[in-house]
């Protein structure tokens, strides 16, 4: 896929947002330049509490840098990097993540067929070898009619593989189950978009990774019974479960 046409910049335009860009500010910033709208990521700031719970915010930084350089060399279905330095990259704006665009639309074909384009997308990202680790809708954006993704603080090279790939259909599956319920019926229509386009060797494993993980399945049975607002993640499970391991003959 080449987005390179949608987001291409001109030199002087590029030295601006790197100037903006390396000033201080928030690590996360809209700015409007030249009619445009672009974000700033900037490296996080934590003090040491946050750095024990959440991990040195540096190499997230830098492993999300990674991801964009070699998956814009690949042309997969990701915003093309406009700006980089040591402390920011800069990122031309997607408008409204997959979530909300799938809470907005009230045409049910139309949230439907978002939803299939994203799992087509997530297959044609598998396919060229990544992984991203923990996909969800609202790391999903439509540009231009076409489906990319977002938001690679989780990427590494151990993940692009089948297994990691496996587990990042499962993570999909079930986020969309969890926090944009109304799509649940359509997952399965989804899931056998995003098998007639992948590697056939991702859906066994997961499914394999599913028998693994069906126990939650019960322990969770009391929470699954509590109201839809706050038990949304635990409904999500079986759910999850009766998608992935519902067919005749299960994996052995």
């Amino acid at each position: 896929m080449d987005n390179s046409a949608h987001q291409t910049v001109s030199d002087a335009l590029r030295m601006e947002l790197e100037t903006l860009a390396g000033q201080d500010g928030p690590r996360v910033q809209r700015i409007e330049v030249e009619g445009r709208v672009f974000w700033i990521k900037r490296v996080e700031q934590l003090g040491l509490r946050y750095r024990l719970q959440k991990g040195d915010p540096r190499k997230a930084f830098e492993r999300e840098r990674l991801a964009y350089r070699e998956m814009n060399a690949a042309q997969a279905p990701v915003p093309q990097v406009v700006a980089e330095g040591a402390d920011f990259l800069v990122l031309p704006d997607c408008g409204l993540d997959l979530r909300r665009l799938l809470e907005r639309e009230d045409d049910l074909a139309k949230r439907t067929r978002m939803l299939v384009d994203a799992s087509v997308m997530l297959a044609e990202f598998h396919n060229l070898g990544f992984a991203h680790g923990r996909p969800s809708p609202k790391d999903m954006c439509q540009v231009d009619g076409r489906m990319q993704l977002l938001d690679f603080e989780r990427y590494k090279h151990a993940n692009n593989t089948p297994v990691g790939q496996a587990r990042d259909l499962v993570v999909f599956a079930f986020n969309v189950a969890a926090h944009s319920p109304q799509m649940r019926g359509d997952l399965q229509e989804a899931m056998a978009a995003y098998r007639e386009n992948s590697d056939t060797a991702v859906w066994p494993l997961a499914q394999r990774w599913c028998r693994w993980l069906r126990w939650t399945a019960w322990v969770t049975k009391p929470l699954q019974k509590r109201p839809e607002g706050r038990a949304l993640e635990f409904k999500a499970i079986p759910v999850v479960m009766d998608l992935f391991l519902s067919e005749d003959k299960p994996l052995v």
